[in-house]
């Protein structure tokens, strides 16, 4: 009987079918993958730029009221390459064929895998500006889940295909605490037998856990009334003072509300009535009590094709950060959190592209996949000198949040 040979194009089909069957957060988000990458291959550096859809306003009457087009794009810049590298022998290829799948393609899919949507989780959370709970507290009422709907729902985010990811804590928690509902016994038999909530409920088509989540680690300050420092404001950054003297800080990713700020519905243009959720877009610190500039999104907009919120805060407004003590001479304690994310597909994407395929000496070829919008490319080199076979596997990614309203981020 012949011998199967493990060739690099079968180790390549293998890895790329455990590739795709490992991911949670990257299955279910904008997959990009553009055919000129197939032919010249992408350069580390390169920028794919994910336009967005127009926002227009709506006149009244019969003279015509031009606007102006406002393309806007996200940068998704091609900077992360990754790779799992092994060797075998001559004798191993020959005749263990199912020992060379079991030690050395499935273990370097499922890391890269991993890999990947660890990085994409960690590049995009932080972006999301909508979130509800409470950090350090991980969510027991579905009541929480619902309340991240309503934020999606005031961003106009389409009601079809919204996705939930969370850390494995909060979704056995979710799972127990919707068992005592009155609903289908099938249902609830799925959350016991699977630990996992049912799919398309409380207005999410598909649930899924992931232990890829991120976790946020909070700012600190003592105690403090923080104010917004100036009237008429607008823009992606805010002065503020009334911080306590001393070490004050907000880290990326941390959130807070202006009184008397209101988000607004992106297609009427109408406030929501609830306060406008800000993300603090950079680490920010400050020891004289002023933190005088916090870098923001969205930014304050008030008017126009692209406006965000109701109005502009008003000097002293009273910001309040989420988690901290109270609004008024409140603390804020460091504070690990992990990060769940309830959202829309578009609200991110990911993207891969062919890495180039070296020729000297050496066996290269590549998994490839549209649907999945991946790309794994496999090189292997003969050593004469030692009848091995290094080989190594290499991905080149990058991640990015497009719209941040089509997500919203619960605590846990």
């Amino acid at each position: 009987m012949a011998n199967t040979i493990a060739t690099s194009d079968w180790v390549c089909k293998e890895v790329a079918r455990g590739f795709t069957n490992s991911v949670v957060f990257l299955a279910n988000v904008n997959r990009t993958y553009d055919d000129q990458y197939k032919q010249a291959g992408a350069k580390v550096g390169q920028t794919v730029n994910a336009r967005l859809p127009q926002r227009f306003t709506v006149s009244d009457g019969q003279a015509m009221q031009l606007q102006n087009l406002y393309d806007q794009t996200v940068p998704i810049s091609l900077t992360n390459q990754k790779h799992v590298a092994f060797t075998w022998s001559s004798n191993e290829q020959t005749t263990q064929l199912d020992d060379v799948r079991a030690r050395y393609v499935t273990p370097g899919a499922e890391a890269l895998a991993n890999a990947a949507d660890v990085l994409a989780f960690d590049n995009v959370y932080r972006d999301i500006y909508n979130s509800v709970g409470t950090p350090g507290t991980t969510p027991s009422s579905k009541l929480t889940y619902l309340q991240a709907g309503v934020k999606l729902s005031d961003g106009a985010v389409p009601l079809n295909g919204r996705v939930a990811v969370l850390d494995t804590l909060a979704m056995a928690t979710l799972a127990d605490n919707v068992s005592s509902l009155f609903n289908p016994s099938a249902v609830i038999g799925e959350a016991y037998r699977e630990g996992m909530f049912g799919r398309k409920q409380l207005g999410v088509d598909e649930w899924y856990q992931s232990q890829n989540r991120p976790a946020h680690t909070t700012g600190t300050f003592t105690a403090s009334t923080p104010l917004v420092n100036g009237a008429n404001q607008t823009g992606s950054t805010l002065a503020t003072d009334g911080w306590a003297s001393g070490a004050s800080s907000l880290k990326k990713g941390d959130i807070f509300t202006i009184a008397g700020v209101y988000s607004v519905n992106p297609q009427s243009y109408r406030s929501t009535g609830r306060l406008q959720q800000f993300v603090v877009t950079a680490d920010t610190s400050d020891s004289s009590g002023a933190m005088a500039t916090l870098p923001i999104s969205p930014s304050i907009i008030t008017s126009g094709q692209l406006q965000t919120v109701s109005n502009s805060p008003a000097d002293n407004a009273v910001i309040t950060v989420l988690g901290a003590t109270s609004a008024t001479a409140g603390t804020l304690a460091t504070t690990v959190s992990p990060q769940s994310l309830q959202f829309h597909p578009d609200a991110f994407a990911f993207v891969m592209a062919d890495l180039v395929k070296p020729d000297a000496g050496c066996t290269s070829s590549f998994a490839r996949s549209k649907k999945y919008g991946f790309s794994v490319r496999m090189v292997e080199q003969y050593q004469i000198g030692t009848d091995q076979n290094p080989s190594r596997l290499d991905i080149l990614i990058g991640a990015a949040t497009l719209q941040a309203r089509l997500a919203a981020r619960v605590w846990g």
